[in-house]
């Protein structure tokens, strides 16, 4: 008998612990390579790796592979704990510790390249539904299907690398004394969770000094970049686990001391609980992470699909705005004008049109704009100055301008008497406009813009009117400005779009590893779990009561983390309430329900699963 054969042989003895590892690797690979399907797609070459939208997309794909090589290790130590009592076999039968290791890493690269395969294949086969899918998403007119061999050259490549890495690196776990131990033993048992106050108090004290600078000093957390929320996050980390661990041994002693204790089946499920409550704890904490990622995801990168028109009309408050240089001749306003206002009587007929100007000192990006030239815009109320009054009105969306700089431009000082935050004109074209009296306007001796707006009804349903327009008449620096809140719209639009697939991508891989990881776990302890309930019955443990212990075992797996990445998302969500648009909590609120009908229809396909095999 050769040595592959022996590795194939023991592939097939225990095929369904490899099967799940095999199946948990190929939805990894399976996502990644949907991922690169669109990435490298035709028509994202319009995108530039250099801009935002590119670097998330090249971030996302790093996330993805990144999270892929984090939980691969994760599932092949789980596969190893599971095999190291029958890797003890081939120890005690006179194997050496590097024989066992040379068999185990080629079993991996084996069932490595099976899933591998077997990824692009289900890829290559479900791709043209799945690019369906992406093109309904981004509203694009042709997303068709195409060969994809650059995605699955990455693909095979990078995976590739990624199973030799991890193959060689867990092996190295592989202890022969562990293995033999464990072998000879009749009864295994985890180690219990002990209380460890002093780690506990430890960790919230240093939590709660990274989480200080938010509300003391800002500053330091401005001069420690990066770093300072690398630490925050793993001292996070630390402290949830031990809260978890700390909060589950008071939980099972509180249960102990509970006068309900020796009532039905309660003393066997809080033993069993007991028994088994680090790896229960381990579980927990793993899915409440990817849970909570899942909501984030899901909470901020789709909520930003759903106030693209709000945000486009902040930033550019007309359908067209044509700003004209001092120095443009009259005779080319008034024919790019002319074409404007020809072509949208002719392609939508009613529209409004204002016509106004401001004065500028260029130097300081300050503009000037009488009560007349303010009143003619239509984005605003109307005011109305008396001699020695003015107004201000913000330059830049968000932004707070100065308010006492206009005290330099005249010699009489003038009395403020309000602010217009919302932008009259394209924001950060000027840093603030002051609005005066006429006579003041006149005296100043400024170069004089004249602007042209116009206002569509349902503007953002006129993209061919935009493109017909913006074809003829572009900005053309010391001449004119065109912007246009249609064009703008519809590439926010898109952008936002490509962040709801990335959000949709990222979130459908952590549920994914989520449920994976769960899945393993039960599947690696079911041997043990299927031998202690066959022991229980023997004593007179009824089908029904065994089914009430295991469905509330599975209750604390499956819907404990989802309460526990619940409540740590709306404690997040409430800290920062004022920063946050309604559309942010009505999509946190669909997509924590959806999620959470998921999860309950896991629960009775996996409760239903789990205790037919435990009876098998």
């Amino acid at each position: 008998m050769s040595f592959n054969h022996i590795v194939i042989q023991n592939i097939v003895r225990d095929k369904w612990t490899y099967i799940s590892y095999f199946l948990s690797s190929v939805f990894s690979i399976l996502v990644f390579f949907f991922f690169l399907i669109t990435a490298f797609h035709p028509m994202m070459d319009a995108i530039d790796a250099n801009s935002s939208l590119g670097i998330a997309m090249i971030l996302c794909s790093m996330i993805v592979y990144i999270f892929s090589f984090i939980f691969i290790i994760y599932s092949m130590l789980a596969f190893l704990k599971k095999k190291t009592k029958s890797l003890g076999v081939f120890i005690i039968s006179g194997a050496s510790t590097k024989q066992v290791r040379k068999m185990v890493f080629r079993e991996n690269m084996l069932i490595a390249f099976a899933a591998i395969i077997t990824a692009i294949v289900v890829g290559l086969i479900v791709s043209p539904l799945f690019l369906m899918v992406v093109k309904n998403i981004l509203e694009a007119e042709s997303f068709g299907m195409y060969v994809p061999v650059q995605a699955i050259a990455t693909t095979f490549i990078l995976f590739s690398v990624l199973f030799f890495i991890v193959s060689k690196i867990t092996t190295r776990f592989i202890k022969k004394e562990e293995a033999v131990q464990l072998l000879k033993a009749d009864v295994t048992q985890e180690k219990l969770i002990l209380p460890t106050p002093w780690r506990f108090l430890l960790s919230i004290l240093v939590s709660a000094v990274c989480l200080l600078p938010f509300k003391v000093n800002p500053d330091i957390i401005e001069s420690l970049g990066i770093l300072y929320f690398v630490i925050l996050f793993i001292s996070l980390l630390i402290t949830f686990y031990l809260v978890l661990t700390q909060g589950t041994w008071f939980t099972i002693r509180g249960l102990q001391k509970s006068s309900s204790y020796y009532r039905k089946t309660n003393m066997l499920f809080v033993s069993n609980l007991q028994a088994k409550g680090k790896s229960h704890a381990h579980i927990i904490y793993l899915l409440s992470i990817l849970l909570l990622a899942v909501f984030v995801t899901t909470s901020v990168l789709y909520s930003s699909y759903y106030n693209v028109e709000e945000n486009t009309e902040a930033v550019y408050p007309y359908s067209f705005q044509y700003i004209s240089h001092p120095d443009n001749p009259i005779e080319k306003v008034q024919q790019d004008i002319e074409f404007i206002e020809s072509t949208l009587e002719q392609t939508v007929g009613d529209f409004d049109a204002y016509q106004s100007a401001f004065k500028t000192d260029e130097d300081r990006r300050i503009g000037f704009m009488s009560n007349t030239n303010f009143n003619a815009l239509g984005t605003h109320q109307a005011i109305t100055l008396n001699d020695n009054e003015y107004y201000v009105v913000a330059g830049n969306v968000g932004m707070i301008p100065n308010t006492d700089t206009i005290q330099d431009y005249v010699d009489d000082p003038l009395q403020y008497v309000g602010l217009e935050e919302g932008m009259i004109l394209t924001t950060g074209f000027r840093a603030v406009y002051y609005v005066i009296p006429e006579a003041i306007y006149e005296a100043l001796n400024y170069p004089e813009y004249h602007v042209f707006a116009y206002e569509l009804k349902d503007w953002t349903e006129k993209r061919d009117v935009a493109e017909k327009i913006e074809s003829q008449i572009m900005t053309e620096p010391d001449e004119r400005y065109v912007t246009s809140k249609i064009s703008l719209y519809h590439d926010e639009l898109f952008v936002k779009r490509i962040m709801f697939f990335i959000g949709f991508m990222l979130s459908l891989l952590f549920l994914s590893a989520a449920m994976s990881i769960l899945y393993f776990y039960l599947q690696t302890s079911l041997a043990g779990e299927k031998e202690k309930y066959l022991g229980i019955r023997k004593i007179g443990l009824s089908m029904k009561e065994m089914s009430v212990i295991v469905t509330r075992e599975l209750s604390i797996l499956i819907f404990v983390p989802f309460t526990i990445a619940t409540i740590l998302l709306f404690i997040v969500l409430f800290s920062i309430r004022d920063a946050l648009s309604p559309a942010f909590f009505q999509m946190t609120n669909v997509g924590v329900g959806i999620i959470l009908l998921l999860f309950t229809l896991s629960f009775f396909i996996i409760r239903k699963a789990y205790l037919k095999k435990l009876v098998e």
